[in-house]
């Protein structure tokens, strides 16, 4: 909760000066006339946008999958406590949450593209790498868990530091902002990749014939097919989700110097606007 606070007012903080740069005699933006329609077929025929939500829709599906397997791997494969899982969570998660400020500072220098790139190698090899682990290789599952935190970070930061390029784009093809529709569009494919993940996770393990532990009784013996299913479901599944998110990278077509022309664009009609 303290976190979740603090969060707020840090982004209100950095927010504040932009909201109210300028003299208060400026003429506030006028309220956008397009029709709801026409705005979603404009938004949908921005080219390099689609490319952005696929490659997120892929990353996050690899998110979600992922998130919802771990546990009956750790647990039921790996033959852990449930405490276990807790520390691997803990292994991804702040993994990624150190890396997100090394991915940053190296996507200014290389670009964005090749910072998904890089995190997307360590994220594919962490997650096929556990198809591969047995139950014995305990400290081995620990590297595997801060390996695909350095992918998982990347898919946290580069989808969403490329939808700025994409409004700038839009802007400049436009001359209006639509920073609503994108982002609120964003938001909701995120909740889809969630539901996706988990349904797919729960219909393996339920055809699988996963059974169910009951509280208070000793955990039951997995069938080789639901052990199967989880491996799969954490190792295979993701992967193919994150080689497809690659290749829409690969052909994701505002890169560094793209978007730089489009700045620049954007920079001589306000002069000239002015």
């Amino acid at each position: 909760a303290v976190l979740s606070v603090l969060s707020l007012f840090w982004c209100v903080w950095g927010t504040w000066n932009y909201s109210y740069a300028g003299s208060s005699s400026e003429q506030l933006p006028t309220a956008d006339s397009t029709p709801f329609p026409e705005q979603l077929r404009i938004v949908f025929l921005n080219r390099p946008f689609l490319y952005v939500i696929g490659i997120y829709l892929c990353s996050w599906l690899g998110v979600q999958v992922t998130a919802a397997t771990i546990p009956y791997f750790v647990v039921n494969w790996m033959g852990q406590p449930e405490s276990v899982f807790t520390q691997v969570a803990l292994a991804v998660q702040g993994t990624a949450l150190i890396m997100l400020f090394v991915w940053e500072a190296v996507s200014r220098r290389v670009g964005k593209k090749a910072v998904y790139f890089m995190g997307m190698v360590f994220w594919i090899v962490a997650q096929a790498g556990l198809l591969f682990l047995q139950p014995s290789q305990i400290g081995l599952m620990y590297g595997l868990a801060v390996m695909a935190g350095l992918g998982i970070s990347v898919a946290y930061l580069i989808p969403w530091s490329m939808m700025p390029d994409v409004i700038d784009l839009d802007e400049l093809q436009t001359g209006k902002r639509r920073e609503g529709i994108f982002y609120g569009f964003m938001v909701l494919l995120q909740k889809i990749g969630l539901a996706i993940g988990l349904f797919l996770v729960g219909r393996a393990l339920d055809v699988s014939g996963f059974q169910e532990s009951v509280a208070g009784q000793p955990l039951p013996v997995q069938p080789d097919s639901a052990l199967l299913a989880i491996r799969i479901a954490i190792g295979p599944l993701p992967t193919v989700c994150l080689l497809a998110g690659l290749i829409l990278a690969y052909f994701y077509p505002i890169t560094q110097s793209v978007h730089a022309e489009i700045l620049l664009k954007l920079a001589e009609r306000r002069q000239q606007q002015d």
